[in-house]
């Protein structure tokens, strides 16, 4: 006997519902197997962005270089992520994009507020920045410096915060050159930046990079933080059992002191760079005609203010026809 025909309507709407649940439900799976695939994450390291003719030193980015490596980071495929969102889909709690790159700023420079958060909000994109907790003045008529300048009060930073492009994390409470100075600050310091901006972050940066020390790790760990960001000039290695508390990052910097291509012997796999107005670290890069990447040159890290350095490729270099002047990563050109 043939069912009514409401009824088969019926069916067939629910085979076709339950298909689609299944469909959704793969792709979930899917998605969250990918998001614990093992790769290179660039989490990059910045410290102030300001106005090209205020960069004296290469801790401060200019404005119009930090939009056009942004602008380089989107062409290439990358979307921003926060340190955090990476820790919690290793953990499989959360998803990634095909290509996650985190931006990160140290110290709690005003620059950041001022330069840095609109560009990045133009472009949809999200960052960090960890603030040294007890420079963050609570007084609106004061506001504290640091090695590249002035810092955000207490409230500016609350401000940016509950903006949500700019993230907060700590950088310690007072950025002390002695480790046995921020391992006693470490239990303290989630606690400090709440109550000066009623943020509470699990995201934690080691100043100068002093990881390493006995117990720091271990204290980190033990005051609540998730993860942790240091120095190391290398990609961080995700994967589900990553060390989230010795996150690398490769340091993006400033000022100007170096580089305007003068001559290249591809045959001896040489290049001369002179003094025009590049950033330091600088790398080479041979393009062949087609735009596909080839050889990479060594890193200059210290340069000359005048006069020429040869860069080497290690041999001879085939199939190039042009040279473009990058950072020790690549991420960014330069020339």
């Amino acid at each position: 006997m043939t069912a009514p025909r409401p009824i088969r309507r019926a069916a067939r709407r629910a085979a076709v519902a339950a298909g689609a649940v299944v469909l959704v439900c793969a792709a979930a799976l899917s998605a969250l197997r990918d998001a614990r695939r093992p790769r290179e994450v660039p989490v990059l390291m910045y410290h102030n962005v300001l106005p090209p003719e205020a960069c004296d030193d290469v801790y401060k980015v200019a404005a119009d270089e930090f939009a056009a490596q942004l602008d380089d980071l989107l062409a290439a495929g990358y979307e921003t992520v926060l340190p955090g969102d990476l820790e919690r889909a290793a953990r499989g709690r959360g998803f990634l994009p095909r290509k996650p790159v985190v931006v990160t700023f140290d110290d709690g420079y005003e620059g950041v507020l001022r330069h840095a958060e609109p560009e990045l909000a133009r472009r949809g994109m999200k960052a960090i920045c960890y603030a040294i907790a007890d420079r963050l003045s609570t007084n609106p008529a004061v506001r504290e410096t640091f090695d590249s300048g002035p810092l955000m009060t207490a409230a500016e930073a609350r401000a940016m915060a509950r903006r949500g492009v700019v993230s907060l994390g700590v950088h310690s409470r007072t950025h002390s050159p002695s480790p046995a100075v921020v391992l006693s600050e470490i239990p303290s310091s989630r606690r400090a930046l709440l109550a000066r901006t009623g943020v509470k972050s699990r995201d934690y940066s080691h100043p100068f990079g002093q990881w390493a020390a006995p117990g720091l790790t271990n204290a980190v760990a033990a005051a609540g933080y998730r993860t942790a960001v240091i120095c190391g000039d290398r990609p961080f290695r995700y994967a589900p059992d990553a060390d989230f508390l010795r996150m690398p990052r490769l340091s993006v910097y400033g000022g100007v002191h170096l580089a305007g291509l003068v001559g290249v012997d591809f045959a001896a796999g040489r290049a001369t760079v002179t003094n025009a107005g590049a950033r330091l670290p600088l790398r080479l890069l041979a393009l062949a005609p087609d735009g596909t990447a080839g050889a990479t040159s060594g890193v200059l890290r210290v340069g000359p203010r005048e006069g020429a350095v040869v860069f080497s490729f290690g041999g001879p270099v085939s199939g190039a026809s042009r040279i473009e002047g990058r950072d020790a990563s690549l991420l960014f050109r330069y020339f």
